[in-house]
């Protein structure tokens, strides 16, 4: 008979050590560990402490932080639970956290009364690379007070503000390495607005939202943008932005004849109907070479808007997208002169074009002969309407845009993408 010898039991350190060398992902060094926190939500990564003694405190040098309220919210919880729980998460956690923080990105519609000491903390790091503050749910007047603090952080280099109402501190010196700006349903002088962007030298990318806010007189000066993006209530406005590359530009409720104070001459982003009062040169003085991507909101009927929109085109030779949605309005323009073929003028870069709200009316189909005339190597035109169109007018539009003569070979035409010939 066979009698095996008793197997050994192993000890609480043996159990231990097998255990330490089969949870590899602990003894992985600190950096790759908080590297692995980096794809989990803030407060995911806050909750690896439990897992063993070496995630115990990993989660405090994790740099970049962003925080939801949704992450927050328990089923059949009251919106005070909510707040009050992440309120106290950003308090426990800032205190707590021991490293470097470089982008702190906060979502909620928190009491505002909180903001300042968690703003007030982060500039004293002095290591802030990107703050982005999004304020959800306040009363429409109701915008929070951004504190001076924020302008203390001079490392930062993407700013995102949305419900804030801005004054620049005394002796702002700028953000000298800032390259995006957005600003979203904000409150601001235009003094304040002309020296926040010029005292950002290197500013790549600008996006002003007003809201219902109005921004009066700003002249802003940035010579190294590339990408502008203006929605909302400005008077006076004047952009000097000549190495714009990409512009969408919607203004509302802007007075018309700002005696003097806003002309095309100095301004890409002066494009409404405000900004056609007076006579319009022919040409600019500056041709815009970087312009390749251009989005517009016109009313193709009247005079003066449509003059301007020409006049921006004729100016732009290596323009590659145009997105033109057609807006309503009263009708000034009359006869088809204005968007004559000019033969010494081509649009050599032009390849996509985008057609919004257009009905094949008069000024629409001078304005189709014009692109369609003058754009050799265009590959794409769509029209597009939002809502349904009779079969009877989708075939009237097509056969009309059949008739429109062409000089590209190899032009596509698409009808709400679902004709195509």
């Amino acid at each position: 008979m066979d009698i095996s010898r008793p197997r050994k039991r192993k000890t609480q350190k043996e159990t231990a050590a097998c255990d330490e060398s089969q949870d590899f992902i602990s003894n992985l060094p600190e950096e790759v560990k908080v590297k692995i926190l980096s794809y989990l939500s803030t407060r995911d990564a806050v909750q690896t402490c439990i897992l063993s003694s070496k995630w115990r405190y990993t989660w405090t040098l994790i740099p970049e932080i962003t925080i939801k309220q949704a992450d927050f919210e328990v089923p059949k919880a009251s919106w005070r639970i909510t707040r009050s729980r992440l309120v106290k998460f950003v308090d426990v956690f800032l205190y707590l956290h021991n490293g470097p923080i470089f982008k702190f990105q906060l979502d909620t519609d928190c009491n505002k009364a909180n903001f300042d000491n968690w703003i007030l903390h982060l500039s004293r790091r002095n290591e802030l690379c990107k703050f982005s503050l999004n304020i959800r749910s306040m009363n429409s007047m109701n915008l929070y007070n951004l504190p001076t603090s924020l302008f203390s952080c001079r490392g930062l280099r993407i700013l995102q503000l949305h419900n804030c109402r801005i004054k620049l501190p005394r002796g702002f010196l700028g953000f000298k390495l800032m390259r995006v700006l957005e600003l979203q349903r904000f409150s601001i002088s235009g003094d304040d607005l002309e020296k926040f962007v010029s005292s950002c030298p290197i500013l790549n990318e600008l996006v002003l939202k007003t809201g219902r806010f109005l921004v009066n007189n700003p002249n802003i000066c940035a010579p190294k943008l590339k990408k502008l993006i203006i929605h909302g209530r400005f008077t006076g406005l004047m952009l000097k932005t000549p190495c714009l590359v990409k512009a969408c530009l919607d203004l509302e409720d802007v007075p018309v004849g700002m005696n003097g104070r806003a002309n095309l001459v100095e301004a890409l982003g002066a494009l409404p109907e405000y900004l056609a009062a007076g006579s319009l040169p022919d040409r600019l003085p500056v041709t815009l070479n970087k312009l390749r991507i251009l989005a517009l909101d016109v009313n193709l009927a009247s005079h003066e808007e449509a003059s301007v929109t020409r006049l921006l085109l004729l100016n732009a030779p290596n323009l590659q997208e145009l997105n033109l949605t057609n807006s309503t309005g009263d009708p000034t323009l009359t006869g088809t002169g204005l968007w004559q073929i000019c033969s010494d003028h081509l649009f050599m870069s032009l390849r996509v074009v985008d057609l919004h709200e257009f009905f094949i009316s008069a000024p629409e189909i001078a304005f189709l002969q014009f692109i369609l005339g003058s754009a050799p190597l265009l590959e794409q035109l769509t029209i597009v309407r939002e809502k349904d169109t009779a079969a009877k007018e989708k075939e009237a539009v097509v056969e009309i845009l059949e008739q429109i003569p062409k000089v590209s070979v190899n032009l596509k035409i698409l009808f709400e993408g679902t004709i195509s010939f």
